[in-house]
Order: structure tokens, then C-alpha cells, then sequence
């Protein structure tokens, strides 16, 4: 099957956005590590992107068979309307959306994401296109269900981080239970915690090498068919220097490529 990453696993590229890489770039060194399918979201500021850029990343894309699919960070209708607006045009059957606003005082409680919701799902709907809210850190898988439940179940769903909830306390084995029936896509994120239960810490390792139980996760997701999309993402650690770093996510990127398909063998 195939395997995706999302921009995120080329973070450190695209922090500034002075010396930031082309998408068409990206694409490529997303297609040399055996990735076929590449979530482009809001750390490569997707809206900021020229118009002919767009069209050589889309021609890129094209040409090394790499599936393009579109995520947005925000809270604002007037936004994932302009996204909607993107993913049309790049002919994404889904808008993934973390439902959260940067830099600004606006949060994702139940009030906000219900409001959010009843904004854009029509125009989602109209738009051909499915709406998978990623778990993140302000809100709960639980009550990120409680608000799906108002819609349909091909039309608002989810989209599975392994790791993202941890910071809420949630085990991704419970995170999997609650959000699997809906899920549009995966994100395969692995970690280490690091310390004791008094102080602790979760760092990033590559995919398959530290404390998520892969496997176990892999059963979970094969059971309901037909599988969602399965992304791979990183959190590398900063070395402080814009070359190391970002010669890390590649590595990183590359091994855990290696690892999920060595592992998909025994799923598939």
C-alpha cells in the first residue's frame, strides 16, 4: 500500500520562510525516500504560495506519481473556506484541520469547534470534499467524537495521530478506540517518555523505534475496511542548526519509511 508523510516531516526546512524550499522540492525528496502520497499543511503556509508555484508542484507531482492532500491549523470559517478553495484545485477528496488558532486568543474548546463546525461542514459537503479533524492538543478525543456525531459519517471524521494526544493524557490505544470508526487518515507518529512519573518528558524517534507499539497499532487500523491513508510524521529534535536539522528529518524520514513497510509486510 501506499505510505505518505505530511510537510511536517521536512519542519526545519520551511521555518523560514526566507530560505524556505519550493513544494516542488519538497516532492521530490519526499518521492526519493519511497513516498507516494504527501499531506501538505500549515507549516509550509499553503495559502502564501504563489500560483505558479502551485502549478510546478502540481506538475511535480504529476510526474513522480505522488498523491497531493491539503491540512489547515484554524479555527476561522473565512479560512478553511480558502482552503476548501485549494484542495478543490488540487482535486483532494478530504481537508484535514487542526482546530486551533495560531497566535491568537482563540482556543478549541467545545463552544469554538461546535461553532467552527456548523460554519463549514455545508460547504465542505458542496464542495465534494470530507472534513478529518486531527487530535491534537486542546481537545479531547472524546468530545472530538461527541462533535463528529452531529454529522454524517462519511462527511466529518478524523484523522489519527498516535502521539498528539499524549500531551492530554490520552494512550494511543484508547485514542485509537475512540477515533478508529471514523477515521479518514493516520498519522504514525512514534515517541519515547522520558523520566519518571513525577517529571517526565516525550521526545521523537523514528517511526517503529521507540516506545508506540506499532504493531499493535497496525492491527487496530487493519481491522476496519478499507484502510485510511497512512501518513508517517516525525518530531526530530533541533540541533540548533538549520543544516543538521534538517539533514535529520531526512534521515529520519528514510528510516521510518523503511521500518513501516518492513512492519506493513506482516498486515497486508
Amino acid at each position: 500500500m501506499k505510505i505518505g508523510t505530511t510537510s511536517f516531516g521536512f519542519r526545519y526546512a520551511f521555518l523560514d520562510p526566507k530560505n524556505s524550499p519550493t513544494l516542488a522540492t519538497m516532492i521530490r525528496q519526499a518521492r526519493e525516500t519511497g513516498i507516494e502520497r504527501l499531506q501538505i499543511c500549515e507549516n509550509v503556509r499553503p495559502l502564501e504560495v504563489s500560483r505558479q508555484e502551485w502549478q510546478e508542484a502540481i506538475r511535480c507531482a504529476n510526474d513522480l506519481g505522488v498523491e497531493l492532500l491539503l491540512g489547515c491549523k484554524t479555527l476561522k470559517a473565512e479560512n478553511v473556506e480558502r482552503f476548501i478553495g485549494l484542495a478543490q484545485e488540487l482535486r483532494c477528496d478530504q481537508l484535514r484541520i487542526v482546530t486551533e488558532e495560531p497566535d491568537e486568543n482563540l482556543h478549541g474548546t467545545r463552544e469554538n469547534v461546535s461553532r467552527l463546525l456548523e460554519a463549514v461542514v455545508p460547504k465542505i459537503q458542496s464542495a465534494g470534499l470530507r472534513l478529518a479533524i486531527e487530535n491534537h492538543f486542546d481537545i479531547s478525543s472524546t468530545l472530538l467524537v461527541e462533535l463528529a456525531a452531529a454529522y454524517p459519517a462519511d462527511l466529518v471524521g478524523f484523522c489519527v495521530d498516535t502521539a498528539n494526544s499524549l500531551r492530554s493524557f490520552e494512550p494511543t490505544s484508547e485514542v485509537l478506540r475512540l477515533l478508529r470508526e471514523r477515521a479518514f487518515c493516520y498519522h504514525l507518529k512514534d515517541y519515547r517518555v522520558v523520566g519518571s512519573m513525577i517529571s517526565f518528558s516525550v521526545v521523537g524517534t523514528p517511526l517503529g523505534e521507540g516506545d508506540l507499539d506499532l504493531n499493535a497499532c497496525l492491527r487496530s487500523i487493519f481491522e476496519k475496511k478499507p484502510v485510511p491513508p497512512l501518513f508517517v510524521e516525525t518530531w526530530t529534535p533541533s540541533e540548533n542548526n538549520r543544516a543538521q536539522d534538517m539533514a535529520r528529518d531526512g534521515e529520519w524520514l528514510r528510516k521510518s519509511v523503511v521500518n513501516l513497510r518492513a512492519i506493513l509486510n506482516n498486515h497486508v
